[in-house]
């Protein structure tokens, strides 16, 4: 007697999720409007035309900051070669965005639970193919992550340091950019580097500048000044003051933890001073419209990759 071949089980659902995928998409596609009038997630790129500025910490911290005032945050790491900001979380992702390219997973089952209810999209491996995807992988993708709207008040866009195409499509497509930069000179030039290129890319961008390990906050504010006053003679291009952070050698102390600073030491003066940034501006950010937002984000940047335009 011939016994009956029995299939493992892991084939069997790999086989059931690649039927079912089709009508997933369909239902999802089939999504309910937003309502008119109803609150529209906001998108934050956080940038620096320099490493070494404090950028993945502060986006974490950041997000921690918006999640503790009640809203949803997302954080997705776009830095294409050095993602890290599980690091700072100290979590260790099992998958990216290459497993939704591939249609093995949704984007809910890639997304790791941080802190305060944060959810996170690990960057790296996936991110960087965006630009030579299949038309039908990338249109897969787009979908997906275009459903992150009805997730969150806030995505944060954490970006790899320099001025790449790829960091200047998530810069272009964002609602806001903050550019972080330090008292150094070259990051200062650095900072304004991305910023012109920003400004010629998309006239329209709302970008901030954030000067962060200063000695004293006057010192801060006098970077600004300087970068904002040259954007303004040469560019014609409106820089906005988003705040300064002071050298805290807790911050030091939280990155070795692999703890965000806002729960290692929430009452040190970089957290009281990024608490009072978030605090204030985040939630002065420009009126919403439909065209902005999750789903209009991913809508602009899907183009961006195809050589597109945002204008």
């Amino acid at each position: 007697m011939i016994e009956p071949i029995i299939k493992p089980i892991e084939a069997i659902i790999a086989e059931t999720r690649k039927e079912i995928q089709p009508f997933v998409f369909k239902r999802l596609e089939a999504r309910t409007p937003r309502k008119a009038g109803e609150k529209i997630a906001r998108t934050i790129t956080v940038t620096s035309g320099k490493g070494g500025v404090g950028k993945t910490s502060l986006v974490a911290n950041m997000a921690i900051c918006l999640a503790q005032a009640g809203q949803r945050v997302i954080i997705l790491d776009a830095d294409l070669g050095l993602a890290n900001i599980d690091v700072v979380f100290g979590i260790r992702p099992k998958h990216c965005l290459m497993d939704v390219i591939n249609g093995d997973m949704n984007i809910d089952e890639v997304m790791i639970q941080g802190p305060n209810g944060i959810q996170i999209i690990a960057g790296g491996s996936g991110v960087s193919e965006l630009a030579e995807l299949e038309p039908d992988k990338a249109a897969r993708l787009f979908n997906q992550l275009r459903f992150l709207e009805d997730k969150a008040d806030f995505l944060l866009i954490d970006t790899g340091a320099g001025i790449s195409e790829g960091v200047i499509s998530f810069c272009q497509a964002a609602d806001q950019i903050v550019v972080i930069a330090t008292t150094e000179p070259t990051s200062m030039a650095d900072a304004y580097g991305i910023i012109k290129i920003i400004s010629k890319r998309r006239p329209d961008s709302h970008v901030s500048l954030l000067v962060n390990r200063v000695d004293a906050d006057e010192e801060g504010v006098q970077v600004y000044d300087r970068v904002a006053r040259v954007a303004e003679e040469f560019l014609g291009f409106q820089v906005h003051h988003l705040g300064t952070l002071p050298q805290d050698r807790n911050m030091h102390l939280a990155v070795r933890q692999q703890t965000p600073l806002m729960l290692f030491s929430p009452m040190s003066p970089a957290a009281t001073g990024l608490r009072k940034i978030v605090s204030q501006a985040f939630h002065e950010l420009p009126e919403a419209s439909p065209g902005d937002g999750i789903e209009g984000f991913f809508t602009r940047l899907a183009k961006l990759f195809k050589g597109g335009s945002t204008q």
